[in-house]
């Protein structure tokens, strides 16, 4: 069984995964929740579906793009809670999650190209292309980030959905257990979230001179 944390956008979410079958899952969409709630997330979905530390064979995580608080926290939460289980953490990039729960979401049995996006701030976002069908997602270009306007120019071109679905743990969870090219760690200490940009500090707009 797989225990999902995913706290790299403004959702606060963890669930549990088992033989593609969400057990339980419960995602908090309000703002700077993260740290205070997270761990109380956790607890309660394991109380729900009666599962005990020793039944958790792995924890997958939202590794980024995404929020630099909320990825610290997510990572640091899975780090804490894994060396006290014993278990490895599967790192799952957030824009590959959002591909995932857009292939859960669809119906049709063709492939598509799909553009997966988290807002950056600043007129910009954090992207990457995929080819989604039924049973898979395909990255197709690198994880970027650029201005909106050149995204949606280039998903046009090449006849990408924009649509976006909301990034969630059950998905996080549902690649982790899915897909054999993300690898268990059991060595994370050294494991980073992947931000794409540098965190920059912003000065107050109105200074206060004593």
């Amino acid at each position: 069984m797989i225990l999902a944390i995913e706290t790299a956008t403004s959702v606060c979410s963890a669930a549990l995964v088992h033989h593609a079958s969400v057990i339980g899952q419960v995602s908090l969409n309000e703002k700077n929740v993260h740290s205070e709630k997270l761990l109380s997330v956790i607890d309660s979905i394991m109380t729900q579906g009666n599962v005990a530390p020793s039944a958790i064979e792995s924890l997958a995580v939202s590794i980024g793009p995404g929020s630099f608080t909320g990825l610290r926290i997510g990572l640091s939460t899975a780090k804490g809670l894994a060396l006290a289980w014993t278990v490895p953490i599967i790192p799952i990039p957030t824009l590959d999650g959002i591909a995932e729960e857009y292939r859960w979401t669809r119906t049709s049995a063709s492939e598509e190209i799909f553009c997966a996006m988290i807002d950056a701030k600043r007129h910009e976002a954090f992207y990457a292309m995929y080819a989604v069908s039924t049973r898979s997602i395909r990255l197709l270009t690198n994880y970027d980030i650029k201005p909106l306007n050149e995204i949606e120019l280039e998903a046009h071109q090449k006849s990408a959905v924009l649509s976006q679905p909301r990034c969630n743990a059950a998905a996080i969870g549902r690649i982790a257990e899915r897909e054999n090219s993300y690898k268990p760690e059991k060595d994370f200490s050294h494991m980073e979230p992947l931000y794409l940009r540098e965190f920059a500090v912003t000065a107050p707009k109105n200074k206060i001179i004593h």
